[in-house]
């Protein structure tokens, strides 16, 4: 009796060894086919767009191993089928634009963006919501996912300009920010990406200009009221102006009576044209001393 429990005990023990090895082996399998099918894959591709898969070994995307892509290619590293989709229409057809997704055609500029955005999530609603989004401009106007680098097409500066050319006209009139030297770009203030003005400047408008202008922002006991309701553009131009300081007006007495419009009975004999009010009132952003701001 003792042998024949010992014969029935082996084979169940022998048999789990077995069923184990097997596991382990088939998962070996598996998990080497997923390179073998990503090689083959790009191969394919490699063999009219030789040039484009040579340089994307080099850049950015190419060493992405990302988890969802599981669901697009059956692989978490990166082939073209993630971006470009399905390549079997593409290869049946002997290749042709209109048989595979292409980030060339300009007339998809929201499906191109929402390629990007599905990777790019953080950015997505953001985006969506801001006036680049909203004059429907996709990700390749500004990037290139092929860039070695950078996925940068430009520097910023150089990308805002080919739009707002307005803006950077303002930038060549002699008081101004140091935009043409380097100094800043326009992404030291504005976020290309952000939904309202007042993100797109990174807060309130003051508080963008208090990073570099640390000494005008206090705290004070006495405050401008315009730096907290107007921000510093109520005073100032962003960009550039004809006007010393990058003031609104040239003369500061005008600027000054455009709020201060009804002037006290000792101010009766002084004249905007002649008058410079900040000659008493001196610290005009702020002070611990004057609730007039004088010196």
């Amino acid at each position: 009796m003792l042998t024949k429990t010992k014969k029935k005990m082996k084979l169940p023990f022998f048999e789990t060894i077995g069923f184990i090895a097997l596991i382990i082996f088939a998962s070996g399998f598996l998990s080497s086919a997923k390179p073998a099918a990503q090689e083959i894959e790009v191969g394919i591709c490699a063999e009219c767009h030789e040039d484009v898969c040579a340089d994307f070994k080099l850049v950015r995307h190419a060493e992405i191993k990302e988890k969802r892509w599981d669901d697009i290619a059956h692989q978490a590293e990166t082939v073209c089928a993630n971006c470009h989709g399905d390549p079997t229409k593409h290869l049946e057809e002997g290749g042709g634009p209109d048989t595979i997704f292409t980030f060339k055609d300009t007339s998809l500029a929201q499906a191109k963006a929402k390629k990007c955005l599905n990777c790019h999530s953080g950015t997505r609603a953001r985006f969506l919501a801001s006036p680049h989004g909203k004059a429907s401009m996709d990700c390749t106007y500004c990037h290139d996912e092929l860039m070695k680098k950078s996925i940068v097409r430009k520097s910023p500066t150089e990308i805002c300009s080919s739009c707002h050319e307005d803006v950077m006209a303002e930038f060549q009139l002699n008081e101004r920010h140091r935009l043409q030297e380097g100094i800043l770009g326009c992404t030291t203030c504005h976020d290309q990406h952000a939904p309202s003005a007042r993100e797109r400047l990174g807060g309130f408008k003051h508080e963008s200009c208090l990073k570099c202008h640390m000494d005008k922002g206090g705290p004070y006991l006495y405050e401008h009221g315009a730096s907290r309701i107007e921000g510093c553009t109520g005073c100032h131009e962003v960009h550039g102006t004809p006007n010393r300081h990058m003031l609104t007006h040239q003369s500061t007495s005008d600027l000054c009576f455009s709020c201060h419009v009804a002037a006290p009975s000792w101010h009766s004999r002084f004249d905007s044209r002649t008058t410079n009010c900040t000659v008493c009132h001196s610290t005009i952003h702020g002070s611990n001393l004057s609730k007039i701001f004088l010196k």
